[in-house]
C-alpha cells in the first residue's frame, strides 16, 4: 500500500506496515488487530533508480499530554468562555502534576479549577479549590503566585460573607506584592481592600488606598486597573455623600471601557450612572443608559446582571409613571431570578411587581402578588 508524492525534486512515499496478530481460524486482514499502526515515510529522490536504498524515518507516536501542555488547552478554552471545556483539562492537569509530584503544577491546576468554579457561581467548590492551593503556594516560597491565588480566596470569601476571612487574605497578598515589587498585584490589593471596607463604610480607611491604588495605575498606563479603581472610588465617595465627585470618577471610567471595548466595565459603570440618574429623578437618562447596559450583559449572557438591570428599568418606567412598562420589566427580572433560584431577590421582585399593579389600579393582581411574596419569604426562613 503505497502513495508517491512529488514535492520539489523530493518523492516522499507513504508505507503503513502492520503488525498484526491473528485468533485461530481465518481471518481478514484488520481482523485481530491488536498492535499499533506505524505510517513511515519514505523519502526518496525521483531520480534515483529502483532498488536504491532510501530513508525510512518512523513518526512519533502519540503520547500522553504532560501537566503543562493540559493547563494551555484549559487556558485557551477559558479565555473564550469555554468554561465546561476547560474544567477537564485542568482536572487531568493536576492529576499529572500530583503523580509526578510537581507540587508548583499542583497549585497552578488547582487556582485554575477554583477561578473556574467561581465563574460558574460554584462558590464552595472554588473556596475549596483555592484552600488547597493556597498553602502548597506558600511552601514552595513563589511570593507572586501566592499573592495573586490569595487574591482570588479573599474574593470567593467575599462572596460567601466571610469578610473578616477575606480581609486577611487580601492583607497578606499586599504584604507579598509589595515584597516582590509588584506594582500592579499591590494596587490589585488596595482595590480589593478599598472595596471590602467601602462596603462595611470604612469609607475613611478606605479613601487613601483607592486614591493611591488610582495614581499607580495611572501612573502604569494600565486601563483596566485605572477603571476598577476609578469605580471603586466612586462608589466610596457615594458613601462619603459626594454624589459629584462619584459621578466624575464614574464618567472617567466610562470613557476608559468604551475606549477599551471593554464591555463588562462598561456595563458595570453605567448602572452606577443610572443610579445617580434615577437619584436625582433623571429618569429618562437614566432611562437610555439602562437600555444600553441591559444590551452589554444580555451579550455576556450575565443572566444575574440581567435580571437587576430588568428590575432597574421596571423601577424607572414606575417613577416616570408608565406602570404598564414597569410591570413588565419586573415580570421579565422575576422570571429570570426564579431560573437562578435566586429567593432573596425574586421577593423583592414580587414587591416591585406588586407595586406597579397597585398603581395601575390593578388591586387583585396586586393582593395576589403580595401573598406571593409572603409565602416566598416564609419558606425561605424555613
Amino acid at each position: 500500500m503505497e502513495r508517491g508524492l512529488y514535492h520539489g525534486h523530493v518523492m516522499v512515499s507513504w508505507v503503513i506496515l502492520m503488525m498484526l496478530s491473528w485468533s485461530e481460524g481465518p481471518a481478514g486482514l484488520w481482523d485481530g488487530l491488536d498492535h499499533p499502526v506505524f505510517i513511515l515515510p519514505v523519502v526518496s529522490r525521483p531520480d534515483q533508480p529502483p532498488g536504491a536504498p532510501v530513508t525510512v524515518r518512523r513518526e512519533s507516536l502519540p503520547r500522553t499530554l504532560d501537566g503543562d501542555e493540559l493547563l494551555k488547552i484549559g487556558d485557551l478554552h477559558e479565555v473564550q468562555n469555554h468554561l465546561q471545556e476547560a474544567l477537564p483539562y485542568y482536572q487531568r492537569a493536576l492529576a499529572a502534576f500530583r503523580a509526578k509530584k510537581d507540587r508548583r503544577g499542583e497549585a497552578a491546576a488547582l487556582v485554575r479549577i477554583g477561578s473556574i468554579h467561581e465563574r460558574q457561581g460554584s462558590h464552595a467548590e472554588a473556596l475549596a479549590a483555592l484552600d488547597a492551593a493556597v498553602p502548597i503556594l506558600a511552601t514552595v516560597g513563589e511570593d507572586r503566585p501566592h499573592a495573586h491565588a490569595l487574591l482570588k480566596l479573599g474574593r470567593i470569601l467575599e462572596s460567601l460573607g466571610r469578610m473578616a476571612e477575606a480581609q486577611e487574605a487580601y492583607d497578606h497578598a499586599r504584604t507579598l506584592f509589595q515584597r516582590s515589587h509588584d506594582r500592579k498585584g499591590y494596587a490589585e490589593s488596595l482595590i480589593r481592600l478599598g472595596s471590602l471596607w467601602t462596603a462595611q463604610d470604612r469609607v475613611a480607611e478606605a479613601l487613601p488606598m483607592l486614591q493611591t491604588a488610582l495614581f499607580d495605575s495611572r501612573d502604569r498606563h494600565d486601563a483596566a486597573q485605572q477603571m476598577a479603581a476609578l469605580t471603586v472610588t466612586g462608589d466610596a465617595r457615594i458613601r462619603a455623600g459626594e454624589p459629584g465627585v462619584a459621578r466624575t470618577l464614574y464618567e472617567e471610567g466610562l470613557q476608559l471601557a468604551e475606549a477599551q471595548r471593554d464591555v463588562r466595565a462598561e456595563a458595570d459603570v453605567r448602572i452606577r450612572l443610572v443610579r445617580l440618574l434615577f437619584n436625582e429623578a433623571r429618569y429618562a437618562e437614566g432611562l437610555k443608559m439602562a437600555q444600553r447596559a441591559l444590551a452589554l450583559y444580555q451579550s455576556l449572557r450575565d443572566r444575574s446582571q440581567e435580571a437587576d438591570t430588568l428590575s432597574l428599568l421596571g423601577s424607572l418606567h414606575q417613577a416616570e409613571g408608565n406602570t404598564t412598562l414597569a410591570a413588565e420589566h419586573h415580570e421579565r427580572a422575576l422570571t429570570l431570578y426564579r431560573a437562578l433560584r435566586d429567593r432573596m431577590r425574586e421577593a423583592a421582585s414580587l414587591a416591585n411587581l406588586a407595586a406597579a399593579y397597585e398603581t395601575s389600579g390593578s388591586l387583585k393582581e396586586a393582593q395576589e402578588t403580595q401573598q406571593k411574596m409572603i409565602f416566598l419569604l416564609q419558606s425561605s426562613v424555613q
